[in-house]
């Protein structure tokens, strides 16, 4: 299964790189964040958080928040708009990441593929995409609470008792987190590749694990040190955008020149576009390794 698993990463790989009509999708991928393990660069964000504090961008919307702060109606306002933003960002997540496996698989089966073609299989399948989506963020939403109200409440209290208190809710956070991922990975190919409903897609998700749990577990790895080494690139990416960031941002702070100011702020929308462009590689690496896993094994 180590040769197949890689055969498929290579397979992954290939259709990647030739398939251009991928490359966009993969960047709205990186952008929004899709599927279980893709990157999202609203929480992986290629700018530091000093660099980001010194950013134009970042002042106007502290000058807001500051503005609205102390008044309930404009706070009101602030967190609806940032819910229904935060939203969009996810259905346009899921929107790409239905995208991904349509066109991945279009590919793997010789079907003439096309991007105009992926967007609207993932319009046809978006209500039924999105809502797998959200309910595995509500679902791990729910077994974190756990974990908070321990270490708000008992955490910080003795050391033995809530160290391996601590340590068991983690592991299992960690666990049942896979798990989740993983089922969410397989029903949405449910979903998308054999037009499956909702409830349908999550039961068949089930059998599909019980069944090829091995394939599945080798799968998850391959996927995991994908996320991994996209970890690192990005790290990377931070690297050298540092510093030349760092100095328009700087600049910009003394100088208060008209034009610098938006010569940052363009510096800052770049950023995250380059940063977008290689966090999406490994973002729809990891989609193309889990579609090709479901259409060799259903």
């Amino acid at each position: 299964m180590l040769n197949d698993g890689f055969e498929n990463l290579k397979r992954a790989w290939l259709y990647v790189r030739t398939n251009r009509f991928l490359w966009p999708i993969a960047f709205v991928i990186a952008l929004a964040g899709g599927g279980s393990q893709g990157f999202s660069l609203w929480v992986q964000s290629p700018i530091s958080r000093s660099l980001t504090a010194l950013s134009p961008i970042h002042r106007i919307g502290q000058r807001i928040t500051d503005f609205a702060h102390g008044n309930l109606a404009f706070w009101s306002i602030f967190l609806v708009v940032g819910f229904f933003a935060g939203l969009i960002v996810v259905a346009l997540g899921a929107f790409a990441q239905a995208a991904a496996i349509w066109g991945v698989s279009d590919v793997e089966h010789g079907r003439p593929a096309g991007l105009a073609a992926a967007l609207r299989v993932a319009r046809d399948h978006f209500v039924r995409v999105i809502v797998l989506v959200l309910g595995y963020l509500l679902l791990v939403g729910i077994i974190t609470v756990p974990s908070l109200l321990f270490f708000w409440t008992v955490g910080k209290k003795g050391f033995v008792l809530p160290c391996l208190a601590g340590l068991v809710l983690g592991v299992g956070l960690l666990v049942a987190s896979v798990l989740l991922s993983v089922m969410l990975e397989l029903s949405l190919r449910y979903a998308v590749l054999d037009d499956r409903g909702i409830v349908e897609s999550v039961q068949m998700a089930g059998i599909f694990f019980k069944e090829f749990w091995r394939e599945v577990a080798l799968t998850w790895l391959y996927v995991t040190v994908i996320s991994i080494m996209g970890t690192v690139v990005m790290a990377i990416v931070l690297a050298v955008l540092a510093t030349p960031l760092s100095w328009i941002f700087n600049a910009a702070d003394v100088h208060h020149n008209a034009f610098i100011i938006a010569a940052s702020i363009v510096a800052f929308i770049l950023a995250w576009a380059v940063a977008a462009a290689f966090a999406g590689i490994f973002s729809i690496l990891g989609s193309a390794m889990w579609t090709l896993t479901f259409n060799d094994l259903v």
